[in-house]
């Protein structure tokens, strides 16, 4: 008799502590799954037929497949995002924020698609918390940030070149040897820079617009760029030991515009030279835009639109200043002659320099190094 008490407190006990057991566990479960979700990332783009193809296949397998966090974005709103993941063409899923799915891994094959997402799936790697991100020391380091004046520096180099130089004495001998003033030459000098920088800043800004607009020809585009300008480092490389042998360019001005050039005179001096300026830039775009790729393929991967306006009329301005400056010298009085021999003495070196520097550009944008 006198251990039933001691009894009925033990029985009495026992709920309250399956109660306490219970109330963790139900904190508890909810933790564990939120942890084993596997997160599914769609990015997709309005009137993308790609898209529209997949997109029946991701909602079958999410609807069979347990434990999925799903979300779907559309890339006008979640280009950012989707940068992040470093791609830059849609359709693309990506797994647990690693495990990435493009078009180029399936070409259209929708079965090859679907039995990749279950794969992906079923083997995601697990989500890398903070610390775990913290603590990893093997994080890519991200490709070499733009700044402004990175860009005029490169925009000062490009502006730099025999070509320019050639064409502002040819501009300056014509002007001050014909009735031509000092204040004609200045007016030269200022539609012709503002030619170039208009011309240059209207393309890029068509460029970055085009492929803000239409990611899915990000890649092609940059394979194109890459191309070219690899293919023009090689090309100044070649002009330079050609001027050495044989003492003229393979960097030919057609005799048109030459001609054109001569005849900027008379009352509508100003608009004439700002034309001829835009023309140049199309004409002579191998020997002086170069750069100007390079610059605006690093542009398309890691700035918006507006921001890559600002860049590119940061970059124009470079271009345009060391023409600015040398055409105000010829104006106040520097002999034409003083810098056709300075161009014709190291024009070899310049080009020789460009095309060293080009094809390293073109590699180091090729691995997306810059």
């Amino acid at each position: 008799m006198t251990k039933r008490p001691a009894l009925q407190q033990a029985v009495t006990k026992t709920p309250l502590i399956t109660f306490v057991i219970l109330i963790i566990l139900l904190f508890l479960v909810p933790t564990v799954s939120a942890q084993d979700d596997t997160r599914v990332e769609y990015f997709y783009e309005n009137g993308c037929s790609k898209c529209q193809k997949i997109a029946p296949v991701i909602e079958n397998v999410v609807d069979n497949s347990e434990n999925i966090n799903y979300s779907s974005y559309e890339i006008s709103t979640s280009y950012n995002q989707m940068k992040e993941y470093g791609v830059y063409t849609v359709p693309v899923l990506v797994i647990n924020e690693s495990t990435k799915i493009t078009y180029q891994d399936y070409k259209g094959n929708i079965t090859l698609f679907k039995e990749l997402l279950i794969e992906s799936i079923k083997n995601a790697p697990p989500l890398q918390t903070s610390d775990d991100t913290d603590n990893n020391s093997t994080i890519t380091k991200p490709p070499l940030k733009i700044s402004p004046v990175m860009v005029l520096i490169a925009g000062i180099l490009a502006g730099f070149n025999p070509c320019l130089l050639a064409v502002m004495a040819f501009m300056a001998s014509v002007t001050l040897t014909s009735e031509g003033n000092r204040r004609d030459m200045l007016t030269i000098v200022a539609g012709f820079c503002a030619g170039i920088f208009i011309t240059y800043t209207v393309v890029g800004m068509g460029i970055l617009k085009t492929i803000n607009s239409m990611p899915e020809i990000h890649e092609t585009i940059t394979l194109f760029m890459v191309t070219l300008i690899g293919g023009l480092g090689a090309w100044h490389i070649y002009d330079a030991y050609y001027m050495k042998t044989r003492d003229k360019s393979t960097f030919k001005t057609p005799k048109s515009l030459i001609s054109f050039m001569g005849n900027i005179k008379g009352k509508n001096i100003l608009m004439l030279s700002l034309f001829a300026g835009g023309l140049f830039s199309l004409v002579k775009a191998p020997c002086v835009g170069a750069v100007y790729l390079s610059i605006l393929d690093m542009m398309m991967t890691r700035v918006e639109v507006v921001e890559g306006t600002l860049y590119l009329a940061v970059y124009n301005f470079g271009v345009v200043f060391p023409v600015f400056i040398l055409g105000g010298l010829l104006a106040f009085g520097l002999n034409p002659d003083t810098v056709t021999e300075f161009r014709e003495k190291r024009r070899s070196e310049i080009r020789l320099i460009t095309g060293v520097v080009l094809i390293i550009l073109a590699i180091l944008l090729n691995f997306n190094v810059i």
